[in-house]
C-alpha cells in the first residue's frame, strides 16, 4: 500500500510523539527518585522526630526550678537546638542515671560532661557547648599549699564522687576521702577541716559560698585546669543519623558568638 506524503508526515510524527513522551516519563520518574533520595537524607541529616537529652542538676549550668530545666549549658543547648529546628525533650536525674539511661539506649544522649575513655566507649562527644575550671580550695589548716610540693601526698583530699575529678585524684595517688555526692558536702567537709583541699568547679563552689553566706575568698584557692563541657551522644543514634552531630558542632559556635 502506497502512503502520501501526507500520510508518512503523520506517521513520523506520532513516532515522535511516542517516543518525546517516553523520555519526558523516564525523566519524570528518575526526577521523582532522586527528590524521594534528597527528602530521605535531609530526614536522616535533621534527627529524630524528637530528641531525648538528659542531665543532672548543676548550678549554674543545669538547674531546676519551677518545672522548669535552666542554666547556662542550658540556655546554650536550647540555642543549638532551636537553629536546628530539633524537636527534644530533657529530663534531669541523677548523674549515674543521666549516664545509664544513654548507655543503655533510652535516651540520645546526656550533658554536659568532660570527655573520657570509659564514656567513649559507648557514646562519642560534642563539640565543646561551655568550658569550666577545676579548681583547688585548701583548708585553713593547710600551711603550705604549694601543689609542687612532695607534701601533696599528705594531703586528705577530696572531689564530688564518680566525677573525673575523683577518678583524676585516685590516679594519682592522692588519699581521697570519703564518696561527697554534691558540692555542698564538699564544701561542708571543708569548712569543718575534714580534708585539706578539696578539687571542685569553680563556678560551682562560688555559688556554694554566697548560698552559705560566705565570701567568695572565704578559702585559699587556685586554679588547675580549665576543660571542655559537651554533650555525648549514644554511638547507635550517630550511626541512625550520621549528619546530625556535624550540623550539631557547626551550630554550636555561631550560638556562642551570640
Amino acid at each position: 500500500m502506497m502512503l502520501d506524503s501526507e500520510s508518512t508526515l503523520a506517521i513520523s510524527a506520532v513516532k515522535l510523539l511516542r517516543k518525546l513522551s517516553f523520555v519526558m516519563l523516564l525523566k519524570t520518574l528518575l526526577s521523582v527518585v532522586v527528590f524521594v533520595f534528597i527528602v530521605k537524607q535531609n530526614v536522616q541529616a535533621a534527627g529524630p522526630e524528637r530528641l531525648y537529652l538528659t542531665t543532672q542538676e548543676w548550678p549554674p549550668y543545669q538547674t531546676y526550678a519551677s518545672d522548669t530545666i535552666a542554666g547556662l549549658s542550658v540556655n546554650r543547648l536550647k540555642c543549638v537546638l532551636r537553629q536546628l529546628e530539633q524537636p527534644y525533650q530533657l529530663t534531669m536525674t541523677s548523674w549515674k542515671n543521666a549516664q545509664l539511661l544513654v548507655q543503655d539506649g533510652q535516651q540520645h544522649g546526656f550533658f554536659v560532661a568532660e570527655q573520657s575513655k570509659a564514656r567513649d566507649k559507648y557514646a562519642i562527644f560534642s563539640e565543646p557547648l561551655i568550658f569550666h575550671q577545676w579548681r583547688w580550695y585548701f583548708s585553713d589548716n593547710l600551711n603550705n599549699i604549694d601543689l609542687t610540693s612532695e607534701q601533696t601526698n599528705q594531703w586528705q583530699v577530696s572531689a564530688e564522687f564518680g566525677s573525673n575529678k575523683w577518678f583524676y585524684l585516685h590516679e594519682q595517688g592522692f588519699n581521697v576521702e570519703k564518696k561527697p555526692r554534691n558540692i555542698n558536702a564538699l564544701l561542708d567537709m571543708l569548712i569543718h577541716n575534714e580534708v585539706d583541699a578539696i578539687l571542685v568547679d569553680g563556678i560551682a563552689m562560688q555559688i556554694a559560698l554566697k548560698e552559705q553566706g560566705m565570701l567568695s575568698n572565704s578559702f585559699r584557692s587556685q586554679t588547675m585546669a580549665t576543660k571542655a563541657l559537651g554533650l555525648y551522644f549514644h554511638r547507635n543514634f550517630i550511626k541512625k543519623y550520621p549528619m546530625f552531630l556535624s550540623k550539631f558542632n557547626q551550630t554550636i559556635t555561631s550560638c556562642i558568638e551570640n
